[in-house]
């Protein structure tokens, strides 16, 4: 399982940090990966209609990867790992309040940052935080926004290297687009 690059079993609609290879994966219940489709540049989620470019390249290669309940992840040396990872049709809370949850199953979770951001035309929130574990600590960055009835979560986790695949992920997450239009109170 791990040489596939995939992560198992998650509980439904739980975000549990998961350890798997020495790297870290926040987990979503109801992902749709089978409706994302490559593009030129990028991917298009079929059902839902969103844009997302791919992530930039450095010269370390990202390699998608499979994990369970993500519609896209991506890995590179590190380990260094960013998802994304959506849920439609479940009842909506502003994204501060949403984000939260992402920090569920870590052990000791050390808030570092957190504050609103904009996302095509939405209000969302981002956090980073430090997660315990007996190996080495992790750090992890998550964007959450709400777009129509769907909760969108991007993750970045990493034990070495954030600092170089942070501004990466922050250009991966801003490159989605939606042809929704933002909810009048979305944050």
């Amino acid at each position: 399982m791990a040489g596939e690059g995939r992560v198992g079993p998650c509980a439904p609609v739980a975000r549990a940090g998961l350890l798997l290879g020495g790297t870290f994966a926040v987990a979503l219940a109801f992902g749709c990966a089978s409706d994302l489709v490559a593009q030129p540049g990028g991917f298009e989620h079929r059902r839902h209609g969103y844009t997302l470019g791919l992530p930039p390249d450095d010269g370390t290669p990202w390699r998608r990867v499979s994990v369970e309940d993500a519609v896209l992840s991506f890995r590179r040396p590190g380990p260094v790992l960013m998802s994304l990872q959506s849920r439609c049709g479940v009842p909506l809370a502003a994204p501060r309040i949403l984000a939260r949850h992402l920090t569920i199953g870590f052990e000791r979770p050390a808030l570092r940052h957190a504050g609103p951001i904009e996302l095509d035309g939405r209000t969302g929130w981002t956090q980073t935080f430090e997660a315990a574990d007996a190996a080495s600590p992790v750090r992890v960055k998550t964007v959450t926004v709400v777009c129509g009835d769907c909760i969108v979560d991007w993750i970045l986790t990493a034990r070495r290297g954030f600092e170089a695949a942070e501004p990466l992920f922050d250009a991966w997450w801003a490159s989605f687009r939606s042809p929704r239009p933002p909810l009048q109170d979305d944050g």
